[in-house]
């Protein structure tokens, strides 16, 4: 058996021998809509948990759109416009918004990334800038003790809208929701406090109720709240298969559901060894080559067969279990 794992801007491939594949994991079959727009307008019609946008939007005089910064797939320049004609249309005017990328304690970006994330209509018509461009305001702290200290625009704004993608998160459970706040725009010292939990067993891919970290940031916003989400699941190919809207708790979890829809596989077997990847370029930067193992089954097994994944980023057998081991295990 021939396969493509992705890496670096082209794939390498690998031959095996056919008797020692236990499987070759693919997404599950979806339906996904031909228009990837229509799909985000449908969900910004159709909220779960909160009115629409443009109702939220009315007589807002900071709006603060925190959105995913260069290292993260989220087709943002697509998405922005129609965020965008909501709050026109609530009569919210340009100068009153902020589009803020979210950085963690990611590297700050070049104005051509901006750009090119926002898309260059909505970069010349908002202003668009870094979560690590501002000083940071303390909004309070959770109950495990993390300091939710937020970037200025943020904390400052009247209406707090979060975009992202959903996919598997080695040890937040799911991304998108509350982590665009926690660690999207806090501190160094807020992330490494939330990060701290994530040694704990349950905090693993695929789990939200009892994961100490996934608790820890959502905790977050008794402080600091989300008015409004726009998070979308998106296939191997990075286009939006799903779009959920509204609520940061509620419409989140739809979400999550719709991603295991996509991706969750059930094993039947273990294997000895199984054959991943992170997906290659862009998918490939520093600190995301971990995100494959970590979150891959213990290995071990009779018969010495191999699981493989195809290796495009959400694609990959490493990203359907509820439970984590050690580097130990691998």
């Amino acid at each position: 058996m021939k396969l493509e794992i992705g890496f670096g801007s082209c794939p390498q491939t690998v031959e095996l021998p056919d008797e020692t594949v236990l499987d070759v994991l693919y997404p599950n079959g979806i339906e996904a809509p031909k228009d990837s727009a229509a799909e985000v307008a449908r969900a910004l019609r159709d909220p779960i948990g909160t009115p629409p946008l443009a109702e939220l939007a009315k007589g807002k005089q900071k709006v603060a759109i925190v959105t995913s910064d260069i290292t993260r797939p989220m087709p943002s320049a697509m998405v922005l416009p129609l965020v965008l004609d909501e709050l026109y249309r609530a009569g919210v005017r340009s100068e009153s918004i902020t589009v803020v990328f979210a950085l963690g304690s990611h590297r700050k970006q070049t104005e051509a990334e901006k750009m090119h994330l926002a898309g260059e209509e909505v970069y010349r018509q908002v202003n668009c800038v870094d979560s690590l461009d501002f000083g940071f305001v303390h909004m309070g702290d959770t109950k495990r003790g993390t300091p939710v200290d937020i970037c200025r625009p943020v904390a400052e704004a009247d209406l707090r809208i979060c975009l992202g993608n959903i996919e598997y998160h080695y040890f937040a459970g799911y991304s998108g929701g509350a982590k665009a706040i926690m660690p999207g725009v806090s501190t160094r010292a807020a992330i490494q406090a939330n990060h701290s939990y994530m040694v704990r067993p349950d905090a693993c891919a695929g789990v939200l109720e009892g994961n100490p970290l996934r608790e820890d940031l959502e905790d977050a916003l008794n402080c600091c709240p989300v008015d409004f989400i726009v998070n979308a699941v998106l296939d191997e190919h990075k286009k939006i298969v799903h779009c959920v809207c509204g609520d940061v708790i509620a419409a989140h979890r739809a979400g999550c559901r719709l991603l295991d829809r996509y991706y969750r596989k059930d094993i039947r077997q273990k294997a000895d060894i199984v054959l991943v990847s992170q997906g290659g370029h862009r998918a490939g930067q520093p600190g995301r080559t971990s995100q494959g193992p970590e979150s891959l089954p213990d290995p071990k097994g009779p018969g010495k067969r191999k699981v493989c994944g195809p290796g495009r980023r959400n694609h990959h057998p490493g990203r359907f279990l509820p439970r984590r081991h050690g580097g130990g295990d691998l």
